[in-house]
Protein backbone atom coordinates (compact mmCIF):
# COMPACT_ATOMS: atom_id res chain seq x y z
CA UNK A 1 0.00 0.00 0.00
CA UNK A 2 1.31 3.45 -0.92
CA UNK A 3 1.87 5.64 2.13
CA UNK A 4 3.08 9.12 1.29
CA UNK A 5 2.01 12.76 1.79
CA UNK A 6 -0.09 14.48 -0.81
CA UNK A 7 2.40 15.59 -3.50
CA UNK A 8 2.94 19.22 -4.41
CA UNK A 9 2.02 20.39 -7.89
CA UNK A 10 5.63 20.55 -9.02
CA UNK A 11 6.20 16.94 -7.86
CA UNK A 12 3.40 15.41 -9.95
CA UNK A 13 5.40 14.93 -13.19
CA UNK A 14 8.21 13.16 -11.32
CA UNK A 15 6.19 10.54 -9.40
CA UNK A 16 6.58 7.42 -11.51
CA UNK A 17 7.12 4.37 -9.33
CA UNK A 18 4.08 4.91 -7.09
CA UNK A 19 1.80 5.70 -10.04
CA UNK A 20 0.00 3.38 -12.42
CA UNK A 21 2.06 4.76 -15.34
CA UNK A 22 4.65 1.95 -15.58
CA UNK A 23 1.88 -0.61 -15.99
CA UNK A 24 -0.02 1.25 -18.74
CA UNK A 25 3.01 2.73 -20.51
CA UNK A 26 2.90 0.15 -23.37
CA UNK A 27 -0.73 1.02 -24.18
CA UNK A 28 -0.02 4.75 -24.04
CA UNK A 29 3.00 4.43 -26.33
CA UNK A 30 1.00 2.27 -28.75
CA UNK A 31 -1.79 4.86 -28.94
CA UNK A 32 0.72 7.69 -29.46
CA UNK A 33 2.55 5.81 -32.23
CA UNK A 34 -0.74 4.89 -33.89
CA UNK A 35 -1.72 8.57 -33.75
CA UNK A 36 1.52 9.41 -35.59
CA UNK A 37 0.60 6.89 -38.29
CA UNK A 38 -2.85 8.49 -38.59
CA UNK A 39 -1.19 11.90 -39.02
CA UNK A 40 0.97 10.53 -41.82
CA UNK A 41 -2.06 8.99 -43.54
CA UNK A 42 -4.06 12.22 -43.18
CA UNK A 43 -1.29 14.24 -44.75
CA UNK A 44 -1.23 11.94 -47.78
CA UNK A 45 -4.97 11.24 -48.07
CA UNK A 46 -6.77 14.15 -46.37
CA UNK A 47 -10.19 13.77 -47.98
CA UNK A 48 -11.62 10.82 -45.94
CA UNK A 49 -10.88 12.44 -42.59
CA UNK A 50 -12.96 15.58 -43.13
CA UNK A 51 -16.14 13.60 -42.49
CA UNK A 52 -15.02 12.43 -39.03
CA UNK A 53 -16.44 14.44 -36.11
CA UNK A 54 -15.86 14.36 -32.38
CA UNK A 55 -19.55 13.99 -31.47
CA UNK A 56 -19.68 10.15 -31.47
CA UNK A 57 -16.53 9.99 -29.36
CA UNK A 58 -17.98 12.46 -26.89
CA UNK A 59 -20.96 10.17 -26.32
CA UNK A 60 -18.80 7.04 -26.19
CA UNK A 61 -16.28 8.72 -23.87
CA UNK A 62 -19.03 9.79 -21.49
CA UNK A 63 -20.46 6.27 -21.38
CA UNK A 64 -16.98 4.79 -20.92
CA UNK A 65 -16.21 7.21 -18.08
CA UNK A 66 -19.41 6.26 -16.24
CA UNK A 67 -18.66 2.59 -16.80
CA UNK A 68 -15.10 2.98 -15.51
CA UNK A 69 -16.30 4.90 -12.46
CA UNK A 70 -18.88 2.24 -11.64
CA UNK A 71 -16.35 -0.58 -11.96
CA UNK A 72 -13.70 1.23 -9.94
CA UNK A 73 -16.23 1.90 -7.19
CA UNK A 74 -17.02 -1.82 -7.10
CA UNK A 75 -13.32 -2.69 -6.93
CA UNK A 76 -12.68 -0.11 -4.21
CA UNK A 77 -15.58 -1.56 -2.20
CA UNK A 78 -13.79 -4.92 -2.31
CA UNK A 79 -10.53 -3.28 -1.19
CA UNK A 80 -12.20 -1.35 1.62
CA UNK A 81 -14.24 -4.33 2.79
CA UNK A 82 -11.03 -6.38 3.02
CA UNK A 83 -9.40 -3.59 5.03
CA UNK A 84 -12.40 -3.47 7.37
CA UNK A 85 -12.23 -7.21 7.96
CA UNK A 86 -8.52 -7.10 8.76
CA UNK A 87 -9.12 -4.19 11.09
CA UNK A 88 -11.79 -6.23 12.84
CA UNK A 89 -9.27 -9.09 13.12
CA UNK A 90 -6.95 -6.80 15.06
CA UNK A 91 -9.74 -5.96 17.49
CA UNK A 92 -10.91 -9.55 17.97
CA UNK A 93 -7.41 -10.90 18.62
CA UNK A 94 -6.78 -8.21 21.24
CA UNK A 95 -10.14 -8.90 22.87
CA UNK A 96 -9.41 -12.63 22.95
CA UNK A 97 -6.06 -12.01 24.63
CA UNK A 98 -7.57 -9.59 27.13
CA UNK A 99 -10.30 -12.05 28.10
CA UNK A 100 -7.84 -14.89 28.46
CA UNK A 101 -5.30 -12.88 30.46
CA UNK A 102 -7.84 -11.59 33.00
CA UNK A 103 -8.86 -15.12 33.98
CA UNK A 104 -7.06 -15.01 37.37
CA UNK A 105 -9.37 -12.18 38.45
CA UNK A 106 -12.43 -14.04 37.25
CA UNK A 107 -11.79 -17.47 38.70
CA UNK A 108 -10.58 -18.78 42.04
CA UNK A 109 -8.90 -21.77 40.42
CA UNK A 110 -5.33 -21.13 39.19
CA UNK A 111 -4.99 -21.03 35.43
CA UNK A 112 -2.35 -23.02 33.59
CA UNK A 113 -0.03 -20.21 32.46
CA UNK A 114 1.65 -22.34 29.79
CA UNK A 115 -1.69 -23.23 28.23
CA UNK A 116 -2.75 -19.58 28.23
CA UNK A 117 0.48 -18.49 26.54
CA UNK A 118 0.18 -21.25 23.94
CA UNK A 119 -3.29 -20.03 23.02
CA UNK A 120 -2.20 -16.42 22.54
CA UNK A 121 0.98 -17.35 20.67
CA UNK A 122 -1.12 -19.63 18.53
CA UNK A 123 -3.23 -16.60 17.63
CA UNK A 124 -0.10 -14.82 16.41
CA UNK A 125 0.78 -17.87 14.32
CA UNK A 126 -2.78 -17.92 12.98
CA UNK A 127 -2.50 -14.30 11.87
CA UNK A 128 0.65 -14.96 9.84
CA UNK A 129 -0.81 -18.16 8.42
CA UNK A 130 -3.98 -16.35 7.38
CA UNK A 131 -2.08 -13.55 5.65
CA UNK A 132 -0.01 -16.07 3.71
CA UNK A 133 -3.12 -18.08 2.83
CA UNK A 134 -4.92 -15.01 1.50
CA UNK A 135 -1.89 -13.95 -0.51
CA UNK A 136 -1.30 -17.47 -1.85
CA UNK A 137 2.31 -17.76 -0.68
CA UNK A 138 4.10 -20.38 1.45
CA UNK A 139 3.51 -20.33 5.20
CA UNK A 140 6.09 -17.99 6.80
CA UNK A 141 8.57 -18.94 9.51
CA UNK A 142 6.61 -17.03 12.17
CA UNK A 143 3.98 -19.80 12.23
CA UNK A 144 6.46 -22.38 13.51
CA UNK A 145 8.20 -19.80 15.71
CA UNK A 146 5.02 -19.33 17.72
CA UNK A 147 4.46 -23.03 18.22
CA UNK A 148 1.97 -23.88 15.49
CA UNK A 149 2.96 -27.00 13.57
CA UNK A 150 -0.07 -28.16 11.55
CA UNK A 151 0.05 -31.56 9.91
CA UNK A 152 1.47 -31.52 6.37
CA UNK A 153 -0.94 -31.63 3.46
CA UNK A 154 -3.68 -29.53 5.03
CA UNK A 155 -5.70 -27.36 2.66
CA UNK A 156 -6.33 -24.65 5.26
CA UNK A 157 -3.61 -24.22 7.85
CA UNK A 158 -5.37 -21.23 9.49
CA UNK A 159 -8.37 -23.46 10.26
CA UNK A 160 -6.10 -26.07 11.84
CA UNK A 161 -4.49 -23.45 14.07
CA UNK A 162 -7.90 -22.20 15.19
CA UNK A 163 -8.85 -25.75 16.15
CA UNK A 164 -5.68 -25.98 18.23
CA UNK A 165 -6.48 -22.71 20.00
CA UNK A 166 -10.03 -23.89 20.68
CA UNK A 167 -8.64 -27.10 22.15
CA UNK A 168 -6.55 -25.05 24.60
CA UNK A 169 -9.44 -23.20 26.21
CA UNK A 170 -11.59 -26.31 25.87
CA UNK A 171 -9.03 -28.06 28.06
CA UNK A 172 -9.30 -25.17 30.53
CA UNK A 173 -13.04 -25.78 30.79
CA UNK A 174 -12.51 -29.51 31.26
CA UNK A 175 -10.01 -28.81 34.05
CA UNK A 176 -12.48 -26.36 35.70
CA UNK A 177 -9.99 -23.52 35.24
CA UNK A 178 -12.75 -21.47 33.60
CA UNK A 179 -16.52 -21.57 33.81
CA UNK A 180 -18.96 -21.92 30.94
CA UNK A 181 -19.52 -18.16 30.67
CA UNK A 182 -15.83 -17.44 30.11
CA UNK A 183 -15.67 -20.35 27.71
CA UNK A 184 -18.53 -18.81 25.71
CA UNK A 185 -16.77 -15.44 25.69
CA UNK A 186 -13.58 -16.99 24.32
CA UNK A 187 -15.52 -19.05 21.82
CA UNK A 188 -17.44 -16.00 20.62
CA UNK A 189 -14.15 -14.24 19.94
CA UNK A 190 -12.86 -17.21 17.98
CA UNK A 191 -16.15 -17.44 16.07
CA UNK A 192 -15.74 -13.78 15.12
CA UNK A 193 -12.21 -14.51 13.88
CA UNK A 194 -13.58 -17.41 11.84
CA UNK A 195 -16.22 -15.13 10.31
CA UNK A 196 -13.52 -12.62 9.38
CA UNK A 197 -11.52 -15.35 7.67
CA UNK A 198 -14.61 -16.49 5.76
CA UNK A 199 -15.28 -12.93 4.59
CA UNK A 200 -11.68 -12.52 3.40
CA UNK A 201 -11.86 -15.85 1.57
CA UNK A 202 -15.10 -14.73 -0.10
CA UNK A 203 -13.43 -11.54 -1.35
CA UNK A 204 -10.38 -13.47 -2.54
CA UNK A 205 -12.30 -16.18 -4.39
CA UNK A 206 -15.07 -14.06 -5.94
CA UNK A 207 -13.71 -11.64 -8.55
CA UNK A 208 -15.86 -9.26 -10.53
CA UNK A 209 -17.56 -11.00 -13.49
CA UNK A 210 -15.13 -11.56 -16.35
CA UNK A 211 -17.62 -10.40 -19.00
CA UNK A 212 -17.95 -7.13 -17.12
CA UNK A 213 -14.20 -6.55 -17.28
CA UNK A 214 -13.92 -7.75 -20.87
CA UNK A 215 -16.43 -5.28 -22.28
CA UNK A 216 -14.64 -2.45 -20.49
CA UNK A 217 -11.24 -3.48 -21.93
CA UNK A 218 -12.64 -3.74 -25.44
CA UNK A 219 -14.44 -0.42 -25.30
CA UNK A 220 -11.35 1.38 -23.96
CA UNK A 221 -9.16 0.01 -26.77
CA UNK A 222 -11.72 0.81 -29.48
CA UNK A 223 -12.16 4.35 -28.18
CA UNK A 224 -8.46 5.15 -27.84
CA UNK A 225 -7.46 3.75 -31.22
CA UNK A 226 -10.32 5.41 -33.12
CA UNK A 227 -9.96 8.77 -31.40
CA UNK A 228 -6.99 9.97 -33.55
CA UNK A 229 -9.12 9.79 -36.71
CA UNK A 230 -11.53 12.40 -35.34
CA UNK A 231 -8.86 14.73 -33.94
CA UNK A 232 -6.20 14.73 -36.61
CA UNK A 233 -7.90 17.36 -38.81
CA UNK A 234 -8.28 19.83 -35.92
CA UNK A 235 -5.27 19.14 -33.71
CA UNK A 236 -2.77 18.12 -36.35
CA UNK A 237 0.62 17.27 -34.89
CA UNK A 238 -0.74 17.66 -31.33
CA UNK A 239 -2.98 14.61 -31.83
CA UNK A 240 -0.53 12.06 -30.32
CA UNK A 241 -0.17 14.09 -27.12
CA UNK A 242 -3.90 14.48 -26.60
CA UNK A 243 -4.60 10.83 -27.42
CA UNK A 244 -1.81 9.70 -25.06
CA UNK A 245 -3.38 11.76 -22.25
CA UNK A 246 -6.79 10.19 -22.89
CA UNK A 247 -5.21 6.71 -23.02
CA UNK A 248 -3.44 7.37 -19.72
CA UNK A 249 -6.75 8.28 -18.08
CA UNK A 250 -8.78 5.35 -19.41
CA UNK A 251 -6.14 2.61 -19.30
CA UNK A 252 -4.83 3.92 -15.96
CA UNK A 253 -8.26 3.77 -14.32
CA UNK A 254 -8.80 0.33 -15.81
CA UNK A 255 -5.46 -0.97 -14.47
CA UNK A 256 -6.06 0.62 -11.08
CA UNK A 257 -9.41 -1.16 -10.88
CA UNK A 258 -7.64 -4.45 -11.62
CA UNK A 259 -5.28 -3.89 -8.69
CA UNK A 260 -7.96 -2.76 -6.26
CA UNK A 261 -9.95 -5.87 -7.20
CA UNK A 262 -7.21 -7.98 -5.59
CA UNK A 263 -6.69 -6.43 -2.13
CA UNK A 264 -4.59 -9.40 -0.92
CA UNK A 265 -2.14 -9.33 -3.84
CA UNK A 266 1.52 -8.34 -3.93
CA UNK A 267 1.23 -5.14 -6.01
CA UNK A 268 1.90 -1.74 -4.44
CA UNK A 269 -1.80 -0.90 -4.07
CA UNK A 270 -2.60 -4.11 -2.18
CA UNK A 271 -3.27 -4.12 1.54
CA UNK A 272 -0.15 -4.21 3.77
CA UNK A 273 -0.72 -7.70 5.14
CA UNK A 274 2.80 -8.04 6.58
CA UNK A 275 2.49 -4.75 8.45
CA UNK A 276 -0.95 -5.63 9.82
CA UNK A 277 0.29 -9.04 11.00
CA UNK A 278 3.25 -7.37 12.69
CA UNK A 279 0.91 -4.98 14.55
CA UNK A 280 -1.11 -7.92 15.88
CA UNK A 281 2.11 -9.72 16.84
CA UNK A 282 3.36 -6.71 18.81
CA UNK A 283 0.01 -6.21 20.55
CA UNK A 284 -0.28 -9.83 21.69
CA UNK A 285 3.34 -10.06 22.80
CA UNK A 286 2.88 -6.90 24.85
CA UNK A 287 -0.22 -8.46 26.40
CA UNK A 288 1.91 -11.43 27.44
CA UNK A 289 4.38 -9.09 29.11
CA UNK A 290 7.17 -9.56 26.58
CA UNK A 291 9.79 -6.82 26.57
CA UNK A 292 11.71 -7.81 23.45
CA UNK A 293 9.33 -6.84 20.67
CA UNK A 294 9.80 -6.71 16.90
CA UNK A 295 9.75 -3.29 15.28
CA UNK A 296 6.70 -2.23 13.26
CA UNK A 297 7.20 -2.54 9.53
CA UNK A 298 7.99 0.87 8.06
CA UNK A 299 7.29 2.00 4.48
CA UNK A 300 10.12 1.56 2.01
CA UNK A 301 10.10 4.17 -0.78
CA UNK A 302 6.58 5.13 0.38
CA UNK A 303 5.33 1.54 -0.02
CA UNK A 304 4.10 -0.40 3.02
CA UNK A 305 4.08 -4.16 2.45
Amino acid sequence: MIVRPRPKAWELPFIIRQSILPRVAPQIIAVALFSCVVIWIERRFPAPFHTWTVAPFTLLGTALSIFLGFRNNSCYDRWWEARRQLGALMGETRSFARTLLTLPSLSSIPVDQARRQRAIRGLIAYTYALMAFLRGIPIPAQVARYGAEPAPGLRSIPDAILRTIAAEYGAMLAASEIDTQIYRDLDDRLLAVTAIQASCERIRSTPTPFAYTLILHRTAYVFCFLLPFSLVTTLGYATPFFCAAVAYAFFGLDALGDEMEEPFGTHINALPLDALARIIEISLLEALGETTLPDPIAPVNFVLT
